[in-house]
């Protein structure tokens, strides 16, 4: 009987305490996990270096995110034998045309060469020139944000032999949610933010993002000049003109009534590429397959996978796509590609 009567007066608040006790467990045991997922060396080194990450993309055009993501992974956060007695936060090894100081160390083989710098800042120019290489080139195509495409072309391209490399890059940048710093030069040019912020909340980061997209002024095209001085046609459905001699994307953006980015844009070219004489340049976006006429192509010396986009009209990112390959991976002599 009063064991009975026990029950009845404390079993309801025995189970309140039970949901109480697994509630604060759950939280304490969420702590610890961010707590963790969280590295103080890693947000100590963000802190330090953000901001020469930010100037690399001012100069060079390479997102401030992924530079950060590779200085944090390379260096261990600037705690690598290599950071420490080197200076050198990317992991680069020497080369032939190397004119600087070396510094020796075990990776893929015994002793191998590295570069040494004179500071860290020396370190994350090189890095950033390391990149301008023709190797690399294909990356440029991208846009600064697409911080997924640069870590898997960077791969593609072979700055790192490690098959999750990519992966390391992106959890990184989300997990630091490092692409705010990539987006903070943008907004930084349109006035939206002041220079020192660079934590920025969604509502900035969506502007952002929308200062990238809807850029497109549509221009009178028929009565413009261009089309009287210039070679036009279609391709692909898409209006485009020839380049004349000295032209420039800026040039051609003046006459289009259309931002100098967009034109960048609809040609994959958003950073460093400049024209050539005689170079097709589209002023719509261009469409994500070929003509049926064109189904197929076989890439032959001298073609880049950025000429062939141009030749049939569609995007750069969807003829790897198609292709089932790697964004920026080199192409081969006689590989056959899908155009549609």
């Amino acid at each position: 009987m009063y064991i009975s009567k026990f029950f009845t007066t404390f079993a309801p608040n025995l189970c309140v305490m039970k949901k109480i006790f697994t509630i604060v467990s759950l939280l304490c045991f969420c702590s610890i996990l961010w707590s963790q997922a969280l590295n103080q060396t890693y947000l100590d080194y963000i802190a330090q270096y953000r901001d020469m990450a930010i100037e690399q993309q001012r100069k060079h055009g390479i997102p401030a995110s992924i530079t950060m993501a590779q200085g944090i992974l390379e260096s261990s956060a600037g705690t690598s034998y290599l950071a420490v007695n080197g200076n050198n936060h990317f992991g680069i090894k020497c080369t032939s045309d190397w004119p600087g100081r070396t510094i020796h160390r075990d990776d893929d083989k015994a002793n191998e060469c590295f570069r040494r710098y004179a500071s860290v800042g020396d370190s994350y120019e090189d890095h950033s020139l390391f990149l301008l290489r023709p190797r690399y080139q294909s990356l440029f195509a991208l846009s600064l944000g697409d911080y997924k495409n640069w870590a898997f072309g960077l791969k593609a391209c072979g700055y790192a032999t490690d098959p999750k490399y990519p992966e390391k890059l992106i959890r990184l940048i989300e997990l630091y949610k490092l692409n705010e710093l990539t987006f903070d030069t943008i907004l930084v040019a349109s006035g939206a933010v002041n220079e020192g912020k660079l934590h920025l909340n969604q509502e900035e980061i969506a502007f952002a993002q929308q200062e990238q997209e809807d850029d497109y002024v549509a221009p009178p095209m028929e009565e413009l000049q261009i089309f009287h001085n210039h070679r036009s046609g279609r391709i692909n459905g898409v209006r485009y003109v020839i380049a004349g001699p000295n032209e420039t994307f800026a040039s051609l953006a003046l006459y289009l009534n259309m931002y100098e980015r967009t034109l960048r844009k609809y040609n994959d070219a958003l950073d460093t590429r400049e024209l050539q004489e005689g170079d097709i340049v589209y002023i719509y976006p261009k469409k994500k397959k070929a003509n049926r006429k064109y189904p197929s192509y076989y890439f032959k010396t001298g073609d880049t996978a950025w000429g062939i986009a141009q030749r049939y009209g569609i995007k750069l990112k969807s003829l790897y796509e198609m292709n089932g390959i790697p964004y920026g991976t080199p192409l081969t002599t006689y590989q056959r590609l899908r155009l549609r």
